[in-house]
């Protein structure tokens, strides 16, 4: 089963991504933040990260630039719900 790790701060947007996610088959655990997200992939592998832009703490690129330190490759994409 592929693993997918949501980071995002919105709790509404953040269960409607897990349960399309979970009913089409996927495992899905999410992180609120950054740091929370950096603990996760630290024990876990993931088959994908979907990340907001906007974190309360830390950011969806910094997230990115992380893993790219860390030498992860993982699909990565980064979502934001602001029109700016």
């Amino acid at each position: 089963m592929k693993r997918i790790l949501i980071v995002e701060d919105n709790v509404t947007l953040l269960q409607l991504q897990k349960d399309w996610l979970q009913r089409e088959g996927f495992e899905v655990i999410t992180a609120m933040n950054e740091p929370a997200a950096r603990r996760l992939v630290r024990k876990r592998n993931f088959d994908l990260i979907l990340s907001d832009v906007r974190l309360p703490e830390g950011d969806g690129i910094s997230l990115l630039e992380w893993l790219e330190r860390e030498r992860r490759t993982v699909p990565f994409v980064i979502m934001t719900e602001y029109a700016s």
